[in-house]
């Protein structure tokens, strides 16, 4: 299953953030993948998107060591995240009973 982290943060954290990246770069589970990473700016300062695949039957633990992996960044000024799952368009369609 797929889930995006997008971070936002203001341009005068970034390189706080990228200090805690360098540092948790590798140290995820091998229950969970990292597919892409990709930043922008936007808003009031950058915008980051991860995704991430999490095995079948790892969802839990998975969701778990994503939230683990981005504590460090809880007392960077402006730091902000949220996880969500994604769907491909034939699981939405499915659901829909398309």
């Amino acid at each position: 299953m797929l889930f995006m982290v997008t971070q936002t943060y203001p341009t005068k954290s970034a390189t706080e953030v990228g200090k805690v990246a360098v540092g948790t770069l590798g140290k995820a589970p091998s229950s969970v993948k990292a597919v892409g990473i990709y930043i922008t700016p936007g808003g009031d300062g950058i915008k980051s998107y991860s995704i991430y695949e999490i095995e079948k039957g790892h969802v839990e633990e998975g969701i778990k060591e994503l939230h683990k992996r981005y504590v460090p960044n809880f007392s960077i000024e402006g730091w902000k995240y949220t996880i969500e799952p994604l769907l491909s368009v034939d699981e939405a369609l499915a659901i829909m009973g398309l």
